[in-house]
């Protein structure tokens, strides 16, 4: 009966050997699972401080939107008044030249602005430098 018992621990132990496998190609799933799960975590965290970035952009951009549209509106109405005024009243120009130098100075800060708030909203689509500051760091001359 030797030869039947030697046989019947082999079996035992090759279904050991079998167990403590399926036991760790389980865990290793579970280890890689796991591994999984931290990097879509880690993902989600990079993604939700993206948008909290573009949101603070964005935000940024509006208000020089905004103060460009006040500055816009302020020359216009500072063009106009000096139209008038000259128009109407003034045989000396000099008070409407002044006045209209102001205008175009408030266009010119202006359009300043809306060129910012376009740089910063041109940061949301690169992670590099925008295109004016990264030309500036090369030198590059071409706008």
């Amino acid at each position: 009966m030797d030869g039947q018992d030697s046989a019947a621990e082999e079996h035992v132990t090759q279904r050991e050997i079998d167990v403590a496998q399926r036991e760790r190609s389980a865990d290793e799933r579970e280890a890689a699972l796991d591994a999984r799960e931290d990097g879509i975590r880690a993902g989600e965290a990079v993604g939700e401080e993206r948008l909290r970035t573009a949101k603070a952009i964005l935000s940024e951009a509006e208000q020089r939107d905004g103060l460009a549209d006040a500055r816009d509106s302020l020359a216009n109405e500072r063009d106009h008044a000096a139209s008038l005024q000259s128009f109407l009243h003034d045989e000396d120009f000099a008070p409407g030249v002044k006045s209209r130098q102001a205008a175009g100075s408030d266009r010119s800060d202006s359009k300043d602005d809306r060129s910012s708030a376009a740089d910063d909203r041109s940061r949301l689509t690169d992670d590099g430098a925008t295109s004016r500051e990264g030309q500036a760091a090369s030198g590059d001359a071409r706008h």
